[in-house]
């Protein structure tokens, strides 16, 4: 009977001694898992850097393309972009989720992403993505023929209170940004006309120099050549305040229509990428954006910096696709 005691007392023992072993050795890879990820991130960047553009040739790729030589030089690293396009953007964002959140692919976000996720064209929400930064922001504006008689926002608006079918409106896509700043100004005018629709941003300038629309909703980067020869003229632009690009150009805000919208192009990394690396790459993509290079190439194609940190521009993300939701609810597209 005592044998049998010992025996169990031994057993026991010998088990209570491998679970702390066991529980040891765990914490011991525990914290060395802890350890490598943060000598990963105090090292970073020791390999290339991928960025996953998630369109095509324009202003986002040209954007991409002047960044990304600049960043090698403060990086020490390569930095490969590669287009991505297709999907309502879920085809870059699935590659750059399927990567590890190590700090080296990040993608590309724009203003248009919100609607993609509003609209569950893309399989991933703000709550999956950190951003890093924002390269680029110009507002919308409204654009007229030179010769159009419409001079003012009042007399367009006015027009198409009037008479919603005399002048017909169009602007890049059939529900993205250009047709949400129009349906904003729609709620607060309170009128209705039509939308049509354009496939491509190169396209808008000559479909309005064309006549096969009398006012466009764009982006002025996107008729840059007309604007200076004064083919187009604009009516008001939907930034916060005059712009330094177009100061002659009044706000939808100064006249009368309180919208303030602005497209913005940008970086962002899967969540649980390391802070210490998003706040890394923000701060050498900030150093490269300040210099003259960087500013140059901003002016040449009317563009404007965007010093937002990395956390509003996650609050900003969220903001939109909330309010892009009751957009595309009023649209048909959500139920």
């Amino acid at each position: 009977m005592n044998i049998k005691r010992n025996l169990r007392l031994t057993i026991l023992g010998i088990l209570c001694l491998l679970l702390v072993v066991g529980c040891s050795e765990s914490t011991s890879k525990g914290s060395q898992g802890k350890n490598n990820a943060a000598d990963d991130a105090a090292q970073w960047p020791t390999k290339d850097i991928h960025i996953n553009i998630h369109s095509g040739s324009g202003n986002l790729d040209t954007a991409i393309r002047q960044l990304a030589p600049m960043l090698e030089e403060e990086l020490g690293v390569n930095v490969i972009a590669e287009n991505l396009p297709g999907g309502a953007q879920s085809i870059s964002q699935t590659a750059t989720q399927t990567a590890s959140a190590d700090g080296y692919t990040f993608q590309t976000m724009t203003s248009s992403t919100s609607f993609g996720m509003a609209q569950e064209q893309i399989p991933f929400g703000p709550e999956d993505w950190s951003l890093v930064y924002s390269l680029q922001q110009e507002p919308a504006s409204i654009a007229v023929p030179a010769d159009s008689p419409l001079k003012t926002m009042d007399d367009f608006v006015e027009a198409m209170k009037n008479n919603p079918d005399e002048f017909i409106v169009g602007g890049y896509g059939s529900a993205g940004f250009m047709t949400y700043v129009y349906y904003k100004l729609q709620k607060i005018a309170d009128f209705e006309s039509k939308w049509i629709p354009i496939d491509t941003t190169d396209k808008v300038a000559a479909s309005l120099l064309g006549g096969h629309i009398d006012v466009a909703i764009m982006t002025p980067s996107t008729a840059l050549s007309s604007l200076e020869s004064g083919e187009i003229r604009l009516l008001a632009v939907s930034s916060e305040e005059r712009t330094e690009n177009y100061p002659e150009v009044p706000t939808f805000k100064e006249e009368g229509y309180d919208i303030t919208e602005t497209l913005w192009r940008g970086l962002a990394a899967k969540k649980g990428t390391p802070e210490e690396i998003i706040d890394k790459m923000h701060q050498a993509i900030k150093k490269v954006t300040e210099t003259e290079k960087w500013l140059a190439f901003q002016k040449k194609r009317n563009q404007e910096n965007d010093t937002t940190s990395p956390d509003k521009l996650d609050e900003r993300l969220k903001s939109e696709v909330n309010g892009r939701i009751e957009f595309s609810k009023d649209m048909g597209l959500l139920e």
